[in-house]
């Protein structure tokens, strides 16, 4: 019972199918290469002004059924486009990389600047440095800016805590020269 109605479910879905094409639409079909013979996979084949799309399988391959008089058109990303005219055998369809010349690329480095970027940004300039903070650790250095509090943690090298408007170090990014300082798996900076 179950596969009287498989099959009589098959039979009208083939048969509305075979109701949608018109009796004279023409069953284009074709294979769709690159430049290099390779079958190009996932092309767009439509017909301008219709809702009549395919795209090719893994093959290249492709099928579908266009009115008369009408034309297709192949797209795909990297190659020239085609418009095509109908026919029940295309064989194969060679398309032609579509390559452009692109003006040079410059990379430029981008620093926050006080009062013009919307980062909190402290600098502490190299006279100051000089006349002031040159013999002292960096965490002291760091103490005379707003916004952070500074300890000798154990009193060695290295052993100090900084707390930048509250947070701990390890919850805040740290950058000296524009380099990131924290460090990857706790967060912190041995400082």
């Amino acid at each position: 019972m179950i596969r009287r109605l498989i099959l009589l479910a098959a039979a009208v879905v083939l048969t509305c199918m075979s109701a949608m094409a018109a009796p004279d639409d023409i069953k284009c079909s074709g294979v769709l290469v690159g430049e290099d013979g390779e079958p190009i996979i996932g092309a767009t084949i439509t017909v301008p002004g219709t809702k009549i799309v395919a795209t090719t399988d893994v093959d290249g391959r492709f099928s579908l059924n266009v009115p008369k008089g009408k034309e297709i058109h192949v797209n795909y990303i990297g190659y020239k486009p085609l418009n095509l005219k109908a026919a029940s055998n295309l064989g194969e369809v060679s398309m032609e990389v579509e390559s452009q010349m692109l003006q040079d690329v410059v990379v430029t480095q981008s620093i926050a600047r006080t009062r013009r970027t919307p980062v909190a940004v402290s600098a502490i300039d190299a006279a100051t440095l000089d006349t002031k903070l040159g013999n002292q650790e960096l965490p002291e250095v760091l103490k005379t800016t707003p916004g952070v509090w500074a300890t000798k943690d154990g009193g060695g090298f290295g052993d100090a805590k900084v707390n930048i408007r509250g947070f701990k170090s390890a919850n805040t990014a740290t950058m000296v020269n524009g380099v990131p300082v924290n460090d990857m798996e706790w967060g912190g900076i041995y400082w």
